[in-house]
């Protein structure tokens, strides 16, 4: 199910939260809120927390078109951002309880 050129959602890959990754990486958030290799389902599941209706795509990111990798959509409620960083709070959250 490909919702590209939906202007309601945006696409979300994983390296936008791995703290081993640097920005020229793709890393999107900050050092602080990146967690080491996020999956998915993580993000997912974060998503899915923060009502985003977020749905699981396997799709490479085009850098790394070589690389079997998922990419998650989700709904446009406000920046992405604002929505990365929700995002990057919640799993965060979640890996700390964890612990």
């Amino acid at each position: 199910m490909t919702i590209l050129g939906d202007r309601d959602r945006i696409i979300i890959y994983p390296c936008y939260f791995d703290s081993t990754k640097s920005e020229s990486q793709g890393r999107k958030v900050p050092k602080r809120l990146a967690v080491p290799s996020p999956k998915p389902e993580e993000i997912y599941e974060a998503a899915k927390d923060l009502n985003l209706d977020p749905v699981i795509e396997e799709k490479p990111h085009p850098s790394w078109w070589w690389e079997e990798s998922s990419r998650i959509l989700v709904k446009k409620i406000a920046s992405k951002r604002k929505i990365l960083l929700m995002i990057a709070q919640k799993i965060l959250d979640k890996r700390r309880k964890r612990t």
